[in-house]
């Protein structure tokens, strides 16, 4: 009987084992601070700073890099307190920095690249066009500094203002918990989020109509004490605030921190294969929770997975912060930072 019983425990604890090791796909001991990635097809992209690398995605063997820093053809800039971000679509891998946006091949070839615009925070293409979110000034009359949502022509000339909220820094005060705009090109439809009105995203045409409007009720998630905390050290820690000449002390003293009495109703989102994945700011323990919606905005599920680095603070600000995350197939990939590179995991999310 004890030999029965052993074996049995010895089973329970190998498929345990197997359960809780099998979302780890293995190690990329190549990639130390990844800006972001994509699953993409049988292959990872992984962005570095300047540089994309492309692993196999089942075996993780490297197959080619591209990019490099510069500011030369197909070379981008890396500015400590922003990202670049990464972009895969069925033919082109597109960079966008801090002085221009470089569209390559999937196998690295330079097809074409434009110089961007200071305010500019954000471009991404959208069919023929581009949309942009940019920081713009309003009238005189209200001094406000906004971020805006515009659909710029193939010349990068502004065709349309599709969307505005006011920006989270203004002159002596600050937002401490930054409502940033989050857009998203799906099937040559921009969809575009407006959390400050509520939960609510809307969808436009190629030409910049409104074309749907998606609005939810939502459960608000006070913040607390620890919430403030944790913010004031986030941009306490800021790259772009260790840059300072007044410092963190005179800082605080010149600038009205303000903190909402709740949390946006949207984190980020991300539409794959015809659904919508909202990421709110509630949790359990070390996962996030996600919405998974129709195209309509009909609540399918809501699903926790696990969390990924946080975003340093000015990035949450431009909304360009770092995503170790994506939505591929019905799969969640996400990246796990260690002492010795990177480490891939994967959990399905579908039905």
């Amino acid at each position: 009987m004890f030999g029965r019983s052993m074996v049995l425990i010895l089973i329970l604890l190998f498929t345990a084992s197997i359960s809780l090791s099998a979302d780890r796909i293995g190690m990329l001991p190549e990639i130390m601070e990844p800006d972001g990635f994509q699953v993409s097809g049988s292959e990872v992209f992984i962005l570095e700073g300047a540089t994309v690398s492309v692993f196999d995605l089942a075996s993780l063997s490297l197959r080619r890099r591209f990019g490099q820093e510069g500011q030369g053809p197909g070379e981008v800039e890396i500015t400590p307190w922003l990202s670049n971000t990464l972009r895969i679509s069925a033919e082109h891998a597109i960079i966008d920095s801090a002085n221009k946006l470089v569209v390559f091949g999937r196998t690295g070839e330079l097809i074409r690249e434009r110089l961007r615009q200071p305010r500019f925070t954000q471009v991404v293409p959208w069919g023929d066009n581009f949309a942009v979110r940019l920081r713009i000034a309003g009238t005189e009359n209200d001094g406000m500094q906004y971020s805006s949502i515009q659909l710029l022509d193939s010349a990068t000339n502004e065709l349309l203002e599709l969307y505005r909220q006011p920006f989270a820094g203004q002159r002596d005060q600050l937002d401490m918990i930054p409502d940033s705009i989050h857009f998203h090109v799906y099937e040559n439809n921009l969809y575009v989020e407006k959390s400050p009105e509520g939960f609510v995203i809307d969808a436009f045409g190629p030409d910049g109509r409104k074309i749907r409007e998606i609005r939810r009720e939502y459960d608000k998630k006070p913040v607390t004490r620890t919430d403030r905390q944790f913010f004031e050290l986030l941009l306490k820690e800021d790259p772009m605030m260790r840059i300072q000449e007044q410092g963190w002390e005179q800082f605080k003293t010149r600038t009205r921190l303000r903190y909402p009495q709740s949390f946006p109703p949207i984190r980020d989102f991300v539409i794959s294969e015809d659904w919508i994945y909202v990421q709110t700011y509630a949790s359990e323990g070390n996962r996030d929770e996600f919405l998974v919606l129709n195209m309509d905005g009909k609540l399918h599920r809501r699903i926790y997975l696990p969390k990924v680095r946080e975003p340093g603070f000015t990035e949450r600000m431009m909304g360009t912060g770092v995503r170790l995350y994506c939505l591929d197939r019905g799969r969640y990939y996400y990246l796990k930072e260690l002492d010795e590179g990177c480490e891939l995991h994967v959990e399905a999310v579908s039905d």
